[in-house]
């Protein structure tokens, strides 16, 4: 029993980090996009946002995805405590990022002027792209010692080189904002990146590897399974891009304007409040699943553990979400935007099996079975838009937000499936029942919120509420008592 606690709580703790990390990170984000609008108004934003757009899209295509991928290989080198076996696959990981570095500049510079055009109409801002093609080589190699971090599971360095990395980055751009105005846009983006790499490679030097020869011959042998899970993570990246821009044409061009912006809107509310709890959890549980992949009994429990842990703070954050949406909408938003409130509403009730998809979804991953991976993100994304297009046209907004509930439904049914075919997964009851109570208690509520009238909508949002955080926190403390945290 106490040895499971003690899992909760190793869980719990990367959760709370990183959750914590993330808050810290969008108050930075916020006070950066203020400064910066009084600085150099809406041309200096609108000019940082596309040069930055542009170096993110050759990003995305030419890392490879290798950051994420190679996180298996490190976690499972790390879990092994084989000394040689970290080394070398470090240093196979120091010369895949090189690689996409330099990938990056020269696709950066021969497409620089096809990257004007698209976003500025002409070529005037070549140079800028081609100037801004420095950053790939500061931004691969902290983007790699963070990834060397979080794969040795040194959660503490790694919340601590994400806050620095934060405060540095404003500390260097708002002074240029402020001498240069818009000229210092591409400067600041370049300091910034050189300055987040100092402040990694500050918290690398706390991890000591001796150096190994590697031949290159090895390089290619150890480094082709970690592309090739990375290029399948960057083929998803790519599909939900897709898929994303697919549903905003149909519902511009079957609906209005107005309606993608109530539901870009509305779906910013949701993943900016939830997001935090998947991010804050990935972090951690992606390096410790791949480091007990091999154990049947280990990664089995460890991945019911994230479940019930993942439920437990979603049925908390979802019933408040849910509760306070029209309020969220007037402080993040405006009144204008309170039609996406339905949309919001409805949407809540998907996220607990989004939950769910997320959390076995690492399996497959973490298995290294990439064809898998790829075929069942591709159905998965394929049933979410399906659904997305098909209610949106009979409910319109309102009908996105149905159809979330339902395409997720059916996505974890299908890779419940998928799961207990190929490695005899299953949750546990514990993690059916709080599936249960918490959609449960957010069904109650939209119930009520649809309707009852006040006061007696707001006597019963206030019963449920507080029954359905009495509940979770009752089943939190069942496996990470609250005295130990206070203490």
């Amino acid at each position: 029993m106490s040895e499971n606690k003690s899992s909760y709580g190793s869980i719990m703790k990367a959760t709370s980090i990183f959750g914590g990390v993330q808050v810290f990170n969008i108050l930075v984000t916020l006070i950066r996009g203020k400064a910066v609008a009084l600085l150099i108004g809406t041309p200096g934003m609108g000019l940082n946002g596309l040069l930055l757009s542009g170096i993110n899209l050759i990003k995305t295509v030419t890392s490879l995805g290798i950051n994420e991928s190679a996180v298996k290989d490190i976690s499972k080198a790390h879990s092994s405590n084989d000394q040689v076996h970290i080394r070398t696959t470090f240093q196979v990981f120091k010369r895949l990022i090189w690689f996409t570095a330099i990938l990056g500049i020269i696709a950066t510079i021969i497409f620089s002027p096809l990257l004007s055009k698209f976003a500025f109409g002409d070529t005037t801002k070549t140079t800028s792209f081609i100037w801004l093609s420095v950053t790939f080589i500061f931004g691969a190699l902290s983007g790699g010692i963070y990834t060397l971090l979080r794969g040795t599971r040194q959660l503490k360095y790694l919340a601590q080189a994400n806050i620095f990395g934060g405060i540095v980055g404003l500390v260097v751009a708002l002074p240029i904002f402020y001498f240069f105005g818009i000229d210092g846009v591409v400067p600041a983006i370049i300091l910034t990146a050189f300055a987040n790499y100092l402040v990694s490679l500050y918290f690398k030097s706390k991890i000591h590897f001796e150096p190994i020869v590697v031949s290159w011959q090895e390089t290619f042998q150890l480094g082709k399974p970690i592309v090739q899970l990375g290029l399948s993570l960057t083929l998803i990246n790519i599909l939900a891009s897709g898929v994303a821009f697919a549903l905003n044409a149909f519902i511009s061009k079957t609906g209005s304007l107005s309606d993608v912006g109530l539901y870009s809107a509305g779906n910013a509310i949701v993943e900016g409040y939830v997001g935090m709890v998947f991010t804050a959890m990935a972090t951690d549980y992606f390096p410790r699943l791949a480091g007990v992949i091999n154990d049947e009994v280990k990664w089995k429990k460890l991945v019911n553990e994230q479940a019930e842990l993942v439920l437990i703070i979603l049925g908390i954050v979802l019933i408040l979400l849910l509760t306070t949406t029209p309020l969220l909408i007037r402080i993040l938003l405006s009144k204008e935007f309170m039609a996406s409130q339905n949309f919001i509403q409805f949407a809540v009730l998907a996220i607990p099996l989004k939950g769910l998809v997320w959390v076995v979804g690492y399996i497959i991953l973490a298995k290294g079975n990439n064809k898998l991976f790829l075929t069942v993100e591709i159905i998965a994304n394929l049933i979410v838009l399906g659904f997305n297009l098909l209610f949106y046209h009979l409910y319109g907004l309102t009908g996105l937000g149905i159809s979330l509930s339902l395409s997720y439904l059916v996505s974890s049914i299908f890779m419940l499936t998928i799961l207990k075919r190929k490695y005899d997964f299953k949750f546990t009851f514990g993690v059916f029942k709080l599936l249960f109570i918490c959609f449960l208690s957010l069904l109650l509520c939209l119930i009520s919120i649809h309707f009852l009238e006040s006061p007696y909508l707001y006597l019963a949002e206030f019963m449920i509420v507080l029954g359905t955080i009495s509940f979770f926190v009752h089943e939190f403390n069942q496996r990470i008592p609250i005295k130990s945290i206070v203490e």
